[in-house]
């Protein structure tokens, strides 16, 4: 596609993806001529994304916040995972700035990295809380996310009261949810051709996520909100 449909697919003015081209944010077009480029889905997919995150859909981040999701993106990481990530208070600064953090872990690198013993650290992954993703041969390799949140759940073992055990019900209430919602975006898309099954899952995703962020702070205590 040219421009003009790259505009009008993705509802963003012109100056603006070129702005985010020149910020090296976008896929590298195809050039045709010396003005004129050819995009294609991955363009359109980028853009979208960057509108969200840009937005009140995932942000709004400013551009260097989104940069940083992008990396993680890039790296494999799911966009909604990325710009959790982002906004933990550890945040992803020190990783970013490390050559590592690109670089698949075993599950030993990131207890190591999280001050976790091993054995904690495999009872973790087996109660579902340290999750990875499938490799090379249906192993199970680990990345910067994983790595955070194992930083994460050290904090929450930092005390004396709670045990790697007593976390295992977030796990498996956290599956079910999922499930659920699956089902109920199965709903959602039956009927619908292949984009528009695309763009309806999106929403619901979405959507569900944020009523996650909705509900979670609503029910909090009162004097746990900062």
């Amino acid at each position: 596609m040219r421009m003009k449909d790259l505009v009008e697919a993705t509802g963003m003015p012109r100056t603006a993806i070129h702005h985010y081209q020149r910020e090296g944010l976008l896929p590298v077009a195809v050039k045709t001529a010396a003005n004129a480029a050819v995009y294609g889905p991955e363009h359109v997919e980028r853009l979208g994304l960057i509108r969200a995150l840009r937005g009140n859909e995932m942000g709004p981040l400013p551009l260097g916040g989104v940069r940083q999701i992008l990396d993680m993106v890039d790296r494999g990481i799911e966009p909604e995972v990325a710009a959790a990530l982002h906004a933990l208070p550890r945040g992803v600064g020190a990783a970013e700035s490390d050559a590592s953090a690109k670089i698949e872990r075993t599950l030993s690198d990131v207890a190591r990295g999280a001050g976790l013993s091993l054995s904690v650290a495999r009872d973790l992954h087996k109660s579902g809380l340290l999750v990875g993703r499938t490799g090379e041969g249906e192993a199970r390799v680990f990345d910067e996310a994983d790595a955070i949140a194992a930083g994460l759940i050290a904090d929450l073992l930092g005390g004396e009261g709670v045990r790697p055990a007593d976390l295992d019900p977030i796990a498996e209430l956290m599956g079910e949810l999922v499930r659920y919602e699956r089902a109920l975006t199965g709903l959602a898309i039956a009927g619908l051709d292949s984009e528009q099954a695309a763009e309806r899952r999106h929403v619901m995703y979405q959507g569900l996520h944020a009523l996650h962020t909705y509900l979670y702070s609503r029910t909090l205590p009162e004097e746990t909100r900062a």
